[in-house]
């Protein structure tokens, strides 16, 4: 069996919503980000995500939470591990994307596809369809679009989804419980 393990990369491996908070204290201080899943928070509020995903501050995102340790003992066990995030297709914030990933784990990843800004994972899914991969991802409905592929899928807990059920779909509070139940 080959072992592959797909991720979503913002609110699961690198921690998005903190450092794009940040960015908002910066240049839009009466703003704030509740649910980085959601853009109907503010009629604004998609703007700002894609105009941020095409800054700099984008290369700069440090880790979500045990990421950083628990990844490259997966990679170690042998796993194929393929990111997927959907920032968008500006070819500069796309290389400072896989090169802050690459900074953080390096030689970690098999790859990193990059889809387009807000577009949902279903056709990506779709290639690793009863594949028996295991999915990672925050957004419930990429996470589900990950069970009906198929997939071993895992939802990383945030506050703005632990409500959030299906019974096809685990919930994880960080990496190493994930490893617990695949390695």
């Amino acid at each position: 069996m080959r072992k592959i393990l797909l991720t979503d990369i913002d609110g699961v491996v690198l921690d998005w919503s903190s450092h794009f908070n940040n960015y908002l204290k910066e240049y839009h201080p009466d703003k704030k980000l509740m649910d980085p899943t959601t853009f109907a928070q503010a009629p604004d509020t998609a703007e700002l995500i894609e105009s941020y995903n095409k800054t700099a501050w984008i290369g700069f995102l440090e880790t979500h939470k045990d990421s950083k340790q628990v990844l490259p003992e997966i990679k170690k066990a042998g796993w194929t591990i393929i990111g997927c995030t959907s920032m968008g297709t500006d070819k500069y914030a796309n290389a400072l994307r896989k090169m802050n990933i690459e900074s953080h784990f390096p030689d970690v990843f098999s790859k990193v596809d990059i889809i387009p800004f807000m577009e949902p994972k279903n056709n990506w899914l779709s290639y690793y369809k009863d594949s028996d991969a295991v999915w990672v991802e925050d957004k419930i409905s990429n996470a589900k679009a990950g069970a009906d592929a198929g997939l071993n899928t895992y939802l990383m807990k945030h506050e703005y989804n632990a409500f959030l059920d299906d019974k096809r779909i685990k919930k994880v509070d960080n990496w190493r419980q994930i490893a617990n139940s695949i390695l």
